[in-house]
């Protein structure tokens, strides 16, 4: 498992580079085998004016939602490997129009061989697949030529208006939220540990210690949510701090510490310790806000807590 693999939806567009990497340089050998000096990238382009027979760069970009600059790019690569040709417009002696030179003609036949292998072999290996990839894409691509990536994000994340923050406390209808939440974030940055999942399936076991576990709604819906652990005399941890990524920004985070101070002055604690990690910048941030000051990491239950703080109350 690499890092790629672990991010999952966080990095699918390197997934998909490194998917396409894997077939190029692979399909690069084969058109080697073939006799063809040829590139997985240059395809379209070569295939889209074999079937055109002239066709300009401007009606390229369309075609293929490409950029101008890529497909200028693209065609002088193509042009200097002797394939394509440019020449002036019949029409419009201004625009210059691509076509097959007689290398690219005479090599077509070659090339509609080795695309019939291809597509053979491509069908064999999707249809082998439990979830076809070919539909998959093609429902990612629809899905964002109705509403593309920019849209979908900022009316998830652009907030409608100042919304208020009502802080709950658990029960047990809340549960679920506790674990996904945490699991969402924990496995934005880190990797869920045994510990976690101690504390995220049995938060009773919190509960039943004397800790308190809050929740955060927006909207109607369950936002974030954090835990005070009591984990001696007068002294606990607020941990399982997190935000659903859809929430950030809109202050829940800030509810919740808020909220977490004014239980633990009703509880009476003298001591409220935190585990974190120095990659959590704005976290660290915040917590330095509310006057947590840096100690000692010392024995922690978490193997990515590189960062303790405490605040005497």
């Amino acid at each position: 498992m690499s890092v790629i693999d672990d991010l999952q939806e966080l990095a699918v567009g390197a997934r998909m580079k490194r998917l396409y990497e894997t077939f190029s340089k692979d399909v690069t050998l084969i058109y080697k085998d073939e006799g063809l000096e040829f590139e997985p990238k240059y395809f379209v382009l070569y295939y889209l004016i074999s079937r055109r027979g002239e066709i300009g760069i401007t009606e390229i970009a369309e075609e293929l939602s490409l950029t101008h600059p890529g497909v200028i790019h693209l065609a002088k690569e193509l042009e200097a490997m002797g394939y394509i040709e440019s020449v002036k417009s019949n029409t419009d002696s201004r625009k210059r129009i691509l076509r097959l030179s007689k290398k690219g003609q005479e090599s077509l036949v070659k090339f509609e061989h080795v695309w019939a292998k291809i597509t053979s072999l491509n069908k064999e290996l999707f249809e082998s697949q439990q979830n076809n990839l070919l539909e998959a894409v093609a429902e990612v691509e629809a899905q964002l030529n109705q509403r593309n990536y920019y849209q979908r994000f900022k009316e998830m994340f652009t907030p409608a208006g100042v919304s208020e923050v009502t802080i709950l406390e658990y029960e047990p209808k809340l549960k679920k939220y506790f674990k996904s939440i945490n699991i969402e974030w924990i496995n934005t940055y880190f990797t869920v540990e045994q510990h976690d999942l101690e504390q995220l399936d049995q938060p009773e076991h919190i509960l039943n210690d004397g800790g308190r576990i809050l929740f955060a709604k927006v909207d109607g819906q369950i936002a974030g949510t954090c835990a005070l652990i009591k984990t001696g005399e007068n002294e606990y941890e607020l941990a399982k701090m997190g935000v659903s990524p859809r929430f950030q920004g809109r202050k829940v985070g800030q509810a919740l510490m808020d909220a977490s101070f004014k239980i633990a002055r009703e509880l009476k604690v003298k001591r409220l310790w935190l585990g974190s990690n120095s990659k959590l910048a704005s976290a660290l941030a915040v917590y330095r806000k509310y006057g947590f000051k840096d100690i000692p990491v010392g024995n922690t239950p978490y193997k990515r807590a590189d960062v303790k703080m405490e605040i005497w109350l």
